[in-house]
């Protein structure tokens, strides 16, 4: 994006003209004759923000040194022409896209998703182990046919199997509220984390690489810098 910054030549307002739509600023005769009517041009791309001066004869500032081309930041003081006019910040970030650096949120996302996987996988390692009781009285049953109800082995293997569906019952009581008070906690953290820089709205349950392929917010269209 290209910002072309002057001096309004009837009203002597600052001009900037944004993909091709000029936009005067100020108060009238506000700004010198001095600064020409196209008298540097601002470029954006992501982060980085560069001024160029656009002609020899004139002057372009930046920290008190003229220069020709440099890279700048919001802690720079930026002069134009021979009586140093200040060029505010304040204006520029009104006009200069929006930028989000995401890539802490590779991290948020890794670290909810991998969480998520590990609650699925002790669920169904429970219900797997929790399967064991059937097991255990089909093998009590079938000794039994085999060598008789008296069989001490099929009293040893029902009691096991009455006791092992003891403990998951339990366990499973336990974990009614435990398991879904986990997954509360852990998607309301990722909500709260899992936000676009600029504007800190969530962005959904899109993973780092959908955020990546898409390049920007889909709330305040803030250009994604990963």
């Amino acid at each position: 994006m290209s910002i072309l910054v002057g001096r309004d030549g009837g009203s002597h307002r600052l001009m900037l003209t944004v993909n091709g739509q000029p936009m005067a600023i100020g108060q009238k005769s506000d700004v010198p004759d001095s600064v020409l009517q196209a008298h540097c041009m601002i470029e954006a791309a992501g982060t980085t923000v560069r001024i160029r001066n656009l002609d020899v004869n004139n002057d372009t500032f930046v920290n008190g040194q003229a220069v020709e081309t440099k890279l700048i930041t919001p802690n720079d003081r930026i002069a134009l022409g021979k009586d140093r006019y200040p060029l505010d910040w304040t204006l520029l970030r009104k006009v200069l896209p929006p930028v989000a650096d995401i890539r802490p949120l590779r991290e948020v996302w890794d670290r909810y998703n991998q969480q998520r996987v590990e609650l699925q996988i002790a669920e169904r390692r429970f219900n797997s182990l929790r399967s064991a009781t059937g097991l255990i009285t089909m093998a009590a049953i079938a000794l039994s046919v085999m060598t008789g109800r008296q069989s001490l082995w099929y009293v040893v293997l029902y009691a096991i199997a009455i006791l092992v569906s003891l403990a998951f019952t339990v366990k499973a009581y336990r974990d009614a509220s435990k398991v879904p008070q986990k997954q509360q906690d852990l998607n309301q953290r990722f909500q709260n984390e899992y936000v676009c820089p600029h504007c800190h709205r969530f962005l959904g349950n899109q993973s780092y690489a959908i955020l990546e392929q898409n390049g920007t917010c889909s709330y305040c269209k803030a250009k994604f810098i990963h």
